[in-house]
């Protein structure tokens, strides 16, 4: 199975990007492709000879070609697709085993979410990896990437830095949910594995929300319907620690982050986050960072000897 990760920490150089309808007897033209070509079929059919195998696309398919692919119609159907062509130094091909494939969306999405907020490590997960040829069987999802594509159709007009950027984001957020549907689909196929992402989702989710509150096993229980030994099991798990100590670790992000961005006293900010105690605070802080609050603190900003 053919896929690519793509670097979008890079911006996509869109060169073109417009929506085709061929109405029979109008065929596909035949062509050698010079950059990277995205297909969104929106309605009908294209059947295309590519590189000597046979690709038939339908309303709902994604298909991305690459730089040399030759492209010759097979026959003459009704078809209205969107076309993005885009220039990219950060793209690899590869070969993968569905099952391979399948295993590294999934490391990569339990290393997401367990990321510092805060952290440049979370533009890590920018790398996305999607598969040539992508179904989407959600009618809202095609909508929401066809009006992206229709907002974005590249015209003489769009020659601003502005612009550019606009579209470039867009058609970069295209290929983030093109891989975001393909392991819901996969995890599908594993419904106890996709339970399990789904109530850590949601428990790390309302540990977010809620970091500066008391946490405690009974508010875990009646948010969810669990009893907390199962919550803590599955969620330990995916995140490979503790609720409790999720929890601790969420507010040690938010500390770090006031630190970094303010001159508070360590004190106020102890008790921002959610700990009354500054002297527990300081004992978890370095637990957790392998530094006091106010070694880490010096590391970001000058403090005077006054």
């Amino acid at each position: 199975m053919k896929c690519f990760r793509i670097n979008l920490n890079e911006v996509l150089k869109v060169v073109l990007l417009g929506k085709e309808t061929l109405i029979p007897p109008r065929l596909h033209y035949s062509r050698y492709v010079t950059e990277y070509v995205l297909y969104v079929i929106v309605k009908g059919s294209l059947k295309l000879n590519v590189n000597n195998d046979t690709v038939v696309l339908k309303s709902g398919d994604v298909y991305l070609f690459q730089k040399g692919d030759s492209q010759e119609p097979l026959e003459s159907s009704f078809c209205e697709y969107f076309y993005v062509h885009f220039q990219s130094d950060s793209v690899c091909e590869m070969e993968l085993e569905a099952a391979e494939y399948t295993e590294l969306l999934r490391k990569k999405h339990e290393k997401c979410i367990r990321t510092d907020s805060f952290s440049s490590k979370c533009y890590d997960f920018l790398n996305v990896l999607i598969r040539q040829e992508t179904h989407i069987s959600s009618d809202t999802l095609l909508e929401s990437i066809t009006d992206a594509l229709q907002n974005s159709i590249l015209t003489t007009e769009c020659k601003s830095p502005q612009r550019r950027f606009e579209i470039s984001n867009a058609v970069a957020l295209i290929f983030l949910k093109l891989e975001s549907t393909t392991m819901q689909k996969a995890n599908r196929s594993e419904q106890n594995l996709e339970r399990t992402y789904d109530v850590t989702r949601k428990i790390a989710a309302y540990i977010e929300q809620h970091y500066a509150e008391p946490l405690s096993s009974q508010n875990i229980e009646q948010e969810f319907f669990l009893t907390f030994d199962y919550a803590n099991r599955i969620f330990r798990k995916v995140m490979g620690c503790s609720i409790m100590k999720y929890h601790n670790i969420v507010r040690i992000q938010y500390a770090k982050a006031k630190m970094r961005a303010t001159n508070m006293p360590i004190k106020e900010i102890a008790m921002e986050v959610g700990f009354e105690n500054v002297h527990y605070f300081s004992r978890i802080f370095k637990k957790t960072e392998g530094l006091s609050p106010s070694e880490y603190k010096r590391k970001f900003m000058k403090i005077s000897d006054d």
